[in-house]
């Protein structure tokens, strides 16, 4: 699914001279649609006579594809995908019924049709206006309106349902996301302020050097978190319980996403106890669904909700002991056969993540890692606080796993935190912290002091 970018198009004002010494070499000589004027050299004496070379013969791409139609390019019409949207990884379609006008469709016309349920059956023949949505959209956010255009909203509404839900969620979250969640969002304007944002944040990472998108996701990731403590601050129940919960799930993104790699910047080197704010908000979800317990049957998530529970190694496995635990990790974390959760902070956080290391890495697993870290309890988060290496190594263990997902929103941070755990253990004097850290290191692409050590002494070993 291609990303939608804004376009800028810009207009020069002013006249050409009217008598020009060349004509830029662009046009001389090369197809026109136009009869294009070939100057004389200033010095003829015929300098102010103008040669008009009659237009070439070609052939209008009459039969083009749907992107070269939008864009106004020709297409070779190379079926089934021309070469030209091949070249830039876009869909390519034939289907002349997707082709929309640039004054009277566009792209979220096109966002409509798609998904007609969008937005109540008595506005319908209102929101089939481009201009209708975004202004319904500006309004509703109480933002300044476009004055006749389209708002930045509108298409990262649009980017938001082509591009990034695949990106964020599994296919039946997608689906979900695409079709009800939206609909709540034009009756909830802190869900489609968190729609927007997350969005915006995706069109960051797509095209960093466009710095347009910078003020735009802190706008409206800041009017969402806003809105939503409000919300939440009053009575939860079956009239906004879904909007809170789709507004929670993207909020994840904004929680967990780190602008920059740095390492130096991570929790453990730190004092504040902020600064694992981002892992400790990922339970917000969890505590949600526990005040909307009588409820939860009636939500639009629900069937979303169960099927990933039934499907999910995670939630039910409580077994006392260190039976199929990791054994490095359970030596490590102190577990013997009579460990129970009660007893041992470190039992439970183990016992999900064992499944994990030997689960496939795709997107049709990624919220059995997405659901680990907001079942992870308060007496853990009290370990990693205190730097306790236990703690250390198996949270670098899970994000090792996180970086291999390569999901845009987690893998800058995962990388970041896992490397940082890395450089705060590896001076360790225990030989089992240093084994267990090769792992992490490896998937962070980190270079360990002893694993350093190994190598150079391996390296004279063969010199000798």
């Amino acid at each position: 699914m291609p990303a939608i970018a804004d376009e800028l198009q810009t207009q020069t004002g002013g006249k050409a001279p009217s008598h020009p010494a060349t004509l830029p070499g662009t046009l001389q000589g090369k197809k026109s649609l136009f009869r294009v004027p070939l100057y004389q050299s200033l010095g003829a004496e015929n300098s102010l006579g103008k040669v008009y070379h009659a237009r070439r013969a070609h052939r209008k791409s009459r039969a083009g594809c749907v992107k070269c139609k939008q864009r106004r390019v020709k297409c070779d019409e190379t079926k089934p995908h021309c070469l030209r949207c091949q070249k830039h990884g876009v869909d390519c379609s034939y289907d002349a019924g997707q082709v929309n006008s640039a004054h009277s469709k566009g792209v979220i016309s096109y966002f409509i049709e798609k998904v007609p349920g969008l937005t109540s059956q008595e506005s319908a023949a209102y929101t089939l206006s481009l201009l209708a949505v975004s202004s319904k959209i500006d309004e509703l956010l109480q933002m300044k309106s476009e004055n006749g255009r389209l708002s930045p909203s509108v298409r990262a509404l649009h980017h938001f349902h082509e591009a990034t839900t695949p990106s964020i969620s599994n296919e039946r979250g997608q689906n979900m996301m695409r079709g009800k969640m939206i609909q709540l969002a034009f009756e909830s304007p802190f869900l489609m302020h968190a729609i927007i944002g997350a969005a915006t944040s995706h069109l960051r990472r797509i095209y960093p050097d466009n710095n347009t998108y910078t003020m735009v996701e802190a706008y409206h990731w800041q009017k969402a978190i806003k809105q939503y403590s409000e919300e939440i601050s009053t009575a939860i129940g079956p009239h906004n319980m879904d909007p809170l919960y789709s507004a929670c799930l993207l909020m994840t993104i904004h929680s967990f996403r780190l602008e920059e790699y740095n390492p130096r910047s991570s929790f453990v080197f730190s004092d504040d106890p902020e600064s694992l704010n981002w892992l400790m908000l990922q339970s917000g979800l969890r505590h949600l669904l526990e005040l909307t317990h009588p409820w939860m049957t009636q939500s639009i998530w629900w069937d979303v909700f169960k099927r990933a529970r039934e499907g999910n190694p995670l939630y039910d496995d409580h077994r006392p002991g260190r039976v199929d635990l990791h054994q490095g990790l359970a030596d490590i974390c102190g577990i013997d056969e009579t460990t129970t959760e009660e007893t041992n902070p470190y039992h439970w956080p183990l016992r999900m993540l064992t499944p994990l290391l030997s689960l496939e890495q795709s997107m049709k697993t990624f919220t059995h890692y997405t659901n680990y870290m907001g079942r992870l309890l308060p007496d853990y988060y009290d370990q990693l606080l205190k730097k306790d290496p236990p703690a250390l190594i198996i949270l670098s263990w899970w994000l090792a796993l996180i970086v291999n997902l390569d999901v845009w929103w987690m893998e800058t941070r995962a990388k970041s935190e896992c490397v940082a755990i890395c450089m705060y253990l590896e001076d360790s004097d225990d030989p089992r912290i240093l084994s267990l850290l090769e792992f992490p290191a490896e998937a962070c692409g980190y270079l360990l002091k002893h694993v350093q050590q190994r190598i150079m002494g391996e390296c004279e070993l063969v010199l000798l």
